[in-house]
């Protein structure tokens, strides 16, 4: 059996560490009736809430996230509201009255076939960043540039030699730097 757009929307989002909520949706007494509804952890306390525009009217998901908005603002909730639409996209008019009461990630279907990695890609302002692991290959940029002292000048040259024991030694060296020309000179000689 193949996962539909909501099956991977869902374990894309387990995936990244958002825990899922049992529905209907409770809140401030009310109960909201939504396919999917997920809650990050500290990071990123979003509610999410995930839905099928293929199978349920966009208006009527427009009064479900109206609605849910409004739940949370009466119980004062610092959680943001983002709403996942899986299948066809919604008329402009709805997506921009759902996007006055939270963020809309309509997910649409991948043009070269690879749907996870377009629901990904959809996806991506809720799922971590996962940066590459640093090598070797690095080059220091302070090793780069002492490389190429010759052509600078030697107060310059001097004070980037020193950036390598950090802030406070370019400070002192700059501070010593400007005090040399005006050492020599007596107060009566400044005129």
């Amino acid at each position: 059996m193949t996962a539909t757009p909501m099956d991977r929307i869902a374990s894309l989002l387990a995936e990244a560490g958002y825990r899922r909520i049992p529905t209907p949706l409770s809140i401030a007494g009310l109960d909201f009736e939504v396919p999917l509804a997920f809650v990050g952890g500290a990071t990123s306390p979003d509610l999410v809430l995930v839905a099928d525009t293929a199978f349920e009217p966009e208006q009527r998901i427009l009064r479900k996230l109206e609605g849910v908005a409004r739940a949370l603002d009466v119980v004062a909730s610092k959680r943001p509201l983002t709403a996942v639409l899986a299948g066809p996209r919604p008329s402009s008019s709805v997506l921009d009255a759902m996007s006055r009461v939270c963020r809309v990630l309509p997910v649409n279907s991948a043009p070269d076939g690879d749907a996870e990695a377009g629901i990904k890609n959809w996806l991506a302002v809720l799922l971590p960043l996962h940066l590459p692991e640093p090598s070797r290959g690095i080059a220091d940029p302070l090793s780069e540039v002492a490389r190429h002292l010759g052509g600078l000048d030697s107060e310059v040259a001097r004070l980037v030699e020193r950036a390598q024991d950090g802030p406070g030694a370019v400070q002192a060296l700059l501070y010593e730097l400007v005090a040399e020309p005006v050492s020599g000179l007596d107060a009566g000689s400044v005129a």
